[in-house]
Protein backbone atom coordinates (compact mmCIF):
# COMPACT_ATOMS: atom_id res chain seq x y z
CA UNK A 1 0.00 0.00 0.00
CA UNK A 2 1.41 3.39 -1.18
CA UNK A 3 0.28 6.36 1.41
CA UNK A 4 1.62 9.75 0.29
CA UNK A 5 1.60 13.32 2.15
CA UNK A 6 2.98 16.42 0.36
CA UNK A 7 4.29 19.20 2.94
CA UNK A 8 6.69 21.98 3.03
CA UNK A 9 8.79 22.61 6.23
CA UNK A 10 6.51 24.19 7.95
CA UNK A 11 4.04 20.73 8.41
CA UNK A 12 6.86 18.21 8.46
CA UNK A 13 6.54 16.81 11.94
CA UNK A 14 2.68 16.52 11.72
CA UNK A 15 3.24 14.48 8.49
CA UNK A 16 5.77 12.18 10.36
CA UNK A 17 3.10 12.04 13.22
CA UNK A 18 0.18 11.38 10.85
CA UNK A 19 2.71 8.69 9.06
CA UNK A 20 3.90 7.12 12.21
CA UNK A 21 0.03 6.99 12.97
CA UNK A 22 -0.66 4.90 10.03
CA UNK A 23 2.38 2.40 10.18
CA UNK A 24 1.35 1.72 13.60
CA UNK A 25 -1.89 0.85 12.42
CA UNK A 26 -1.84 -1.16 9.12
CA UNK A 27 -2.27 -4.75 9.61
CA UNK A 28 0.21 -5.22 6.60
CA UNK A 29 3.69 -3.61 5.86
CA UNK A 30 3.14 0.03 3.91
CA UNK A 31 5.35 2.24 1.99
CA UNK A 32 5.23 5.99 2.84
CA UNK A 33 6.26 8.51 0.85
CA UNK A 34 6.59 12.29 2.12
CA UNK A 35 7.07 14.65 -0.97
CA UNK A 36 8.72 17.81 0.60
CA UNK A 37 9.22 21.25 -0.81
CA UNK A 38 11.97 23.50 0.09
CA UNK A 39 13.36 20.41 2.70
CA UNK A 40 16.89 20.99 4.53
CA UNK A 41 19.10 18.02 5.09
CA UNK A 42 17.86 18.18 8.52
CA UNK A 43 14.49 17.48 7.47
CA UNK A 44 15.05 14.91 5.52
CA UNK A 45 17.75 13.34 8.16
CA UNK A 46 14.41 13.45 10.27
CA UNK A 47 12.76 11.46 7.75
CA UNK A 48 15.05 8.74 7.59
CA UNK A 49 14.82 8.81 11.63
CA UNK A 50 11.53 7.85 11.03
CA UNK A 51 11.99 5.47 8.67
CA UNK A 52 14.96 2.85 10.93
CA UNK A 53 12.49 3.33 13.78
CA UNK A 54 9.41 2.08 12.11
CA UNK A 55 8.76 -1.76 11.65
CA UNK A 56 6.02 -2.35 9.29
CA UNK A 57 6.67 -0.73 6.36
CA UNK A 58 9.15 2.26 4.90
CA UNK A 59 8.88 5.91 5.33
CA UNK A 60 10.74 7.75 2.70
CA UNK A 61 11.56 11.45 1.39
CA UNK A 62 10.57 12.27 -2.00
CA UNK A 63 11.43 16.21 -3.64
CA UNK A 64 8.28 17.39 -5.35
CA UNK A 65 8.92 19.18 -8.72
CA UNK A 66 6.47 19.60 -11.73
CA UNK A 67 7.60 21.36 -14.74
CA UNK A 68 3.83 22.50 -15.33
CA UNK A 69 4.32 24.43 -11.84
CA UNK A 70 6.85 27.23 -12.51
CA UNK A 71 3.86 30.27 -13.33
CA UNK A 72 2.37 29.34 -9.98
CA UNK A 73 5.00 31.69 -7.76
CA UNK A 74 3.02 34.39 -10.10
CA UNK A 75 0.41 33.95 -8.35
CA UNK A 76 -0.78 35.65 -4.99
CA UNK A 77 -1.82 32.47 -2.58
CA UNK A 78 -1.55 31.48 0.55
CA UNK A 79 -0.83 27.84 -0.80
CA UNK A 80 2.78 26.65 -1.02
CA UNK A 81 3.21 24.71 -4.44
CA UNK A 82 3.35 21.77 -2.75
CA UNK A 83 -0.80 21.72 -2.19
CA UNK A 84 -0.93 20.89 -5.57
CA UNK A 85 0.52 17.15 -4.90
CA UNK A 86 -2.31 15.23 -5.35
CA UNK A 87 -3.11 16.38 -9.14
CA UNK A 88 0.37 14.83 -10.13
CA UNK A 89 0.20 11.67 -8.31
CA UNK A 90 -1.41 9.62 -11.14
CA UNK A 91 1.93 10.57 -12.57
CA UNK A 92 4.34 8.67 -9.90
CA UNK A 93 2.38 6.14 -8.70
CA UNK A 94 1.09 2.45 -10.58
CA UNK A 95 -1.83 0.83 -8.96
CA UNK A 96 -3.44 2.84 -5.67
CA UNK A 97 -2.17 5.21 -3.75
CA UNK A 98 -3.86 7.45 -0.91
CA UNK A 99 -2.83 10.87 0.11
CA UNK A 100 -3.23 11.91 3.25
CA UNK A 101 -2.95 15.37 4.59
CA UNK A 102 -0.76 16.28 7.46
CA UNK A 103 -3.03 17.43 9.74
CA UNK A 104 -4.25 14.54 10.56
CA UNK A 105 -4.09 11.27 13.14
CA UNK A 106 -4.86 7.79 11.45
CA UNK A 107 -6.39 4.84 14.11
CA UNK A 108 -7.56 2.93 11.12
CA UNK A 109 -6.51 0.36 9.39
CA UNK A 110 -5.57 2.06 5.92
CA UNK A 111 -5.15 -1.69 4.41
CA UNK A 112 -8.84 -1.71 4.23
CA UNK A 113 -9.12 0.98 1.42
CA UNK A 114 -6.24 -1.30 -0.39
CA UNK A 115 -8.91 -3.95 -1.01
CA UNK A 116 -11.93 -1.55 -1.32
CA UNK A 117 -14.02 -2.40 -4.14
CA UNK A 118 -14.10 1.13 -6.13
CA UNK A 119 -16.88 0.04 -8.37
CA UNK A 120 -14.87 1.81 -11.70
CA UNK A 121 -14.41 4.93 -10.26
CA UNK A 122 -10.59 6.89 -10.13
CA UNK A 123 -11.29 8.40 -6.84
CA UNK A 124 -12.51 7.91 -3.78
CA UNK A 125 -13.04 10.77 -0.84
CA UNK A 126 -15.20 11.64 1.89
CA UNK A 127 -18.33 14.59 1.40
CA UNK A 128 -16.33 17.71 2.98
CA UNK A 129 -18.65 19.09 6.04
CA UNK A 130 -18.37 22.41 5.54
CA UNK A 131 -20.80 22.44 2.09
CA UNK A 132 -23.08 19.24 3.27
CA UNK A 133 -25.87 21.95 4.93
CA UNK A 134 -25.29 24.29 1.71
CA UNK A 135 -27.48 22.41 -0.84
CA UNK A 136 -30.84 23.49 -2.21
CA UNK A 137 -30.84 26.70 -1.17
CA UNK A 138 -30.69 25.89 2.38
CA UNK A 139 -27.76 28.15 2.68
CA UNK A 140 -30.31 31.10 2.50
CA UNK A 141 -31.82 30.04 5.76
CA UNK A 142 -30.45 31.77 9.37
CA UNK A 143 -28.38 29.84 11.50
CA UNK A 144 -26.90 31.14 14.77
CA UNK A 145 -23.80 32.44 13.55
CA UNK A 146 -25.43 34.68 10.34
CA UNK A 147 -27.26 36.25 13.56
CA UNK A 148 -24.60 37.25 15.35
CA UNK A 149 -22.33 37.80 11.71
CA UNK A 150 -24.89 38.99 9.01
CA UNK A 151 -22.85 40.27 6.55
CA UNK A 152 -19.74 38.17 7.01
CA UNK A 153 -21.52 34.54 7.44
CA UNK A 154 -24.26 34.87 4.72
CA UNK A 155 -21.26 36.21 2.43
CA UNK A 156 -19.55 32.99 3.31
CA UNK A 157 -21.84 31.16 2.86
CA UNK A 158 -22.99 32.50 -0.77
CA UNK A 159 -19.37 32.29 -1.83
CA UNK A 160 -19.14 28.66 -0.92
CA UNK A 161 -22.46 28.02 -3.05
CA UNK A 162 -21.02 30.03 -6.17
CA UNK A 163 -17.51 28.43 -6.60
CA UNK A 164 -19.25 25.11 -6.25
CA UNK A 165 -22.13 25.90 -8.94
CA UNK A 166 -18.67 27.37 -11.20
CA UNK A 167 -17.77 23.74 -10.49
CA UNK A 168 -20.65 22.50 -12.13
CA UNK A 169 -22.73 21.60 -9.19
CA UNK A 170 -24.60 22.65 -6.19
CA UNK A 171 -22.70 22.29 -3.08
CA UNK A 172 -24.13 19.43 0.28
CA UNK A 173 -23.20 16.18 -0.23
CA UNK A 174 -21.52 16.20 -3.92
CA UNK A 175 -18.58 18.07 -3.01
CA UNK A 176 -15.61 15.95 -1.29
CA UNK A 177 -12.51 16.96 1.12
CA UNK A 178 -8.96 16.60 -0.09
CA UNK A 179 -7.90 15.29 3.47
CA UNK A 180 -7.50 12.23 2.12
CA UNK A 181 -8.07 10.59 -1.38
CA UNK A 182 -7.70 6.91 -2.29
CA UNK A 183 -6.79 6.81 -6.22
CA UNK A 184 -6.31 4.39 -8.33
CA UNK A 185 -3.55 6.08 -10.58
CA UNK A 186 -3.90 3.81 -13.56
CA UNK A 187 -7.46 4.23 -13.91
CA UNK A 188 -7.24 8.07 -13.76
CA UNK A 189 -4.15 7.86 -16.41
CA UNK A 190 -6.52 6.52 -18.50
CA UNK A 191 -9.29 8.06 -18.45
CA UNK A 192 -10.44 11.54 -20.20
CA UNK A 193 -9.90 13.08 -16.34
CA UNK A 194 -6.33 12.18 -16.04
CA UNK A 195 -5.49 14.08 -18.88
CA UNK A 196 -6.36 17.54 -17.28
CA UNK A 197 -5.21 16.87 -13.81
CA UNK A 198 -2.06 18.61 -14.87
CA UNK A 199 -3.54 21.66 -17.04
CA UNK A 200 -2.39 24.39 -15.14
CA UNK A 201 -4.19 27.09 -17.11
CA UNK A 202 -7.80 25.16 -16.09
CA UNK A 203 -6.27 25.29 -12.85
CA UNK A 204 -5.74 29.36 -12.82
CA UNK A 205 -9.50 29.75 -11.77
CA UNK A 206 -9.11 28.09 -8.49
CA UNK A 207 -5.69 28.86 -6.89
CA UNK A 208 -6.41 31.48 -4.76
CA UNK A 209 -9.48 29.54 -3.44
CA UNK A 210 -8.91 25.54 -2.64
CA UNK A 211 -6.27 24.91 -5.57
CA UNK A 212 -6.27 21.27 -5.47
CA UNK A 213 -9.52 20.29 -3.97
CA UNK A 214 -11.79 22.59 -6.81
CA UNK A 215 -9.82 21.40 -8.95
CA UNK A 216 -10.16 17.70 -8.37
CA UNK A 217 -13.81 18.45 -7.49
CA UNK A 218 -14.43 19.95 -10.92
CA UNK A 219 -13.05 17.30 -12.62
CA UNK A 220 -14.94 14.10 -10.44
CA UNK A 221 -17.86 15.80 -10.56
CA UNK A 222 -20.91 12.91 -10.09
CA UNK A 223 -17.77 9.95 -10.76
CA UNK A 224 -16.04 9.96 -7.15
CA UNK A 225 -16.41 6.98 -4.70
CA UNK A 226 -18.35 8.12 -1.37
CA UNK A 227 -15.84 6.80 1.41
CA UNK A 228 -17.35 6.00 4.95
CA UNK A 229 -16.92 9.48 7.08
CA UNK A 230 -15.06 7.76 9.72
CA UNK A 231 -12.15 8.30 7.52
CA UNK A 232 -12.40 12.06 7.72
CA UNK A 233 -13.39 12.72 10.58
CA UNK A 234 -13.22 15.98 12.34
CA UNK A 235 -12.79 17.13 15.91
CA UNK A 236 -16.27 18.53 16.69
CA UNK A 237 -17.69 14.82 15.38
CA UNK A 238 -19.64 14.33 18.44
CA UNK A 239 -21.60 17.73 18.29
CA UNK A 240 -22.18 17.01 14.29
CA UNK A 241 -23.70 13.15 15.23
CA UNK A 242 -26.36 14.97 17.85
CA UNK A 243 -26.98 18.10 15.62
CA UNK A 244 -29.85 19.34 14.15
CA UNK A 245 -28.42 21.19 10.96
CA UNK A 246 -27.78 17.43 9.42
CA UNK A 247 -31.46 16.54 9.54
CA UNK A 248 -31.76 17.74 5.61
CA UNK A 249 -29.03 15.32 4.90
CA UNK A 250 -29.29 11.78 3.28
CA UNK A 251 -30.06 8.93 5.52
CA UNK A 252 -26.91 7.03 4.94
CA UNK A 253 -24.87 10.34 5.69
CA UNK A 254 -26.43 10.58 9.20
CA UNK A 255 -25.71 6.90 9.58
CA UNK A 256 -22.21 7.59 8.96
CA UNK A 257 -21.51 10.75 11.16
CA UNK A 258 -23.21 8.35 13.83
CA UNK A 259 -20.27 5.72 12.79
CA UNK A 260 -17.92 8.31 13.00
CA UNK A 261 -18.47 9.30 15.96
CA UNK A 262 -18.24 6.01 17.36
CA UNK A 263 -15.10 4.92 16.17
CA UNK A 264 -13.32 7.40 14.05
CA UNK A 265 -10.58 5.91 11.38
CA UNK A 266 -8.62 9.32 10.80
CA UNK A 267 -8.92 12.46 13.09
CA UNK A 268 -9.00 14.98 10.51
CA UNK A 269 -7.57 18.83 12.62
CA UNK A 270 -9.32 21.21 10.10
CA UNK A 271 -8.72 24.76 10.06
CA UNK A 272 -8.33 26.70 13.39
CA UNK A 273 -8.34 23.26 15.57
CA UNK A 274 -4.75 22.15 15.23
CA UNK A 275 -3.68 20.08 18.38
CA UNK A 276 -0.38 22.10 18.34
CA UNK A 277 -1.72 25.34 19.00
CA UNK A 278 -5.60 24.86 19.17
CA UNK A 279 -6.69 27.11 22.92
CA UNK A 280 -7.79 25.85 25.82
CA UNK A 281 -11.37 25.95 25.03
CA UNK A 282 -11.21 24.41 21.94
CA UNK A 283 -9.40 21.18 23.60
CA UNK A 284 -11.93 20.80 26.11
CA UNK A 285 -14.82 21.14 23.83
CA UNK A 286 -13.22 18.19 21.57
CA UNK A 287 -10.86 16.71 24.32
CA UNK A 288 -11.26 13.00 22.60
CA UNK A 289 -9.77 14.17 19.24
CA UNK A 290 -6.99 16.04 20.84
CA UNK A 291 -6.07 13.51 23.90
CA UNK A 292 -5.80 10.47 20.82
CA UNK A 293 -3.08 13.20 19.39
CA UNK A 294 -1.43 13.85 22.41
CA UNK A 295 -1.23 9.93 22.85
CA UNK A 296 -0.25 9.46 19.88
CA UNK A 297 2.53 11.95 19.83
CA UNK A 298 4.11 10.82 23.61
CA UNK A 299 4.48 7.02 21.75
CA UNK A 300 6.17 8.58 18.54
CA UNK A 301 8.58 10.88 20.32
CA UNK A 302 9.44 8.32 22.19
CA UNK A 303 9.93 5.24 20.07
CA UNK A 304 11.58 7.87 17.46
CA UNK A 305 13.54 9.88 19.15
CA UNK A 306 12.31 12.48 17.86
CA UNK A 307 11.11 15.95 19.21
CA UNK A 308 8.25 16.90 17.89
CA UNK A 309 8.32 20.93 16.62
CA UNK A 310 6.24 23.43 14.31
Amino acid sequence: MNVVFGVDRNFLYPALLSAYSVVKNASRPVDVTIFGQDFTAQDIAAVDQLDRAVDNGTVCYREFQSETLGRFSEFKTKYPKITLLPLFLPEFFSGRCLFIDADTLVLGDVCELQELDMSGHGIGACVDMGLVTLGEGRFLRPSLQSVLRPGHEHQKSVTRVLRSIRLGFLPGENYFNAGILLMDCEAIRNSPAGKELGNFDKLIPHIHDLPEQDRMNQIFAGQWLRLPQQWNTRPQIWYDAHSPKFRHTSAEFRNQLKQASRNPKMWHYIGGKKPWRAKPASQILVRRAFRDYQEYLARFEDETGLTFSV
